[in-house]
């Protein structure tokens, strides 16, 4: 039993790294890097999810949020991280990808919903980036 929830353990730790560097990759890339940044979260949130940025952008809310029950909450958070930085720098960038970035940052503010109301603590920078996906959808 101990084993099993040290394997556990690992596992959560190793994706949360995962998440991590590419939420650094994504927030340090320019506009030589950004693109193959993208690919790269692609695949990774392929493998480890079971879904892309344009199939998290095409999902329907319901389905979407019946997947987003499953993450831990960690990886939840860090997940809204990455998909934030992408967004906010596919705005920067002005480059086109296959997903469409309107539609994700409606996605994106689903998931911030969702983490509010299923974590036990108050974050600022979940309420940051939520007023921000607001204020540049109003643009």
């Amino acid at each position: 039993m101990e084993q099993e929830n040290d394997f556990i353990k690992r596992e959560i730790q190793k994706l949360t790294m995962i998440l991590m560097k590419l939420f650094d990759k994504t927030s340090s890339a320019d506009v030589n890097s950004f693109e193959a940044v993208v690919f790269e979260t692609n695949e990774k949130l392929e493998e480890f999810f079971g879904f892309t940025l344009n199939e998290i952008a095409t999902t329907e809310n319901s389905k979407l949020m019946e997947k987003a029950e499953s993450f831990h909450e960690v990886h939840l958070e860090k997940l809204i991280e990455v998909v934030y930085q992408i967004i906010q720098k596919s705005e920067e960038v002005k480059m086109d990808f296959d997903f469409e970035t309107k539609e994700l940052s409606k996605k994106l503010l689903l998931m911030i919903d969702f983490a509010n109301d299923k974590s036990k603590s108050f974050s600022v920078e979940r309420m940051n980036m939520k007023s921000q996906l607001i204020k540049n959808s109003n643009k």
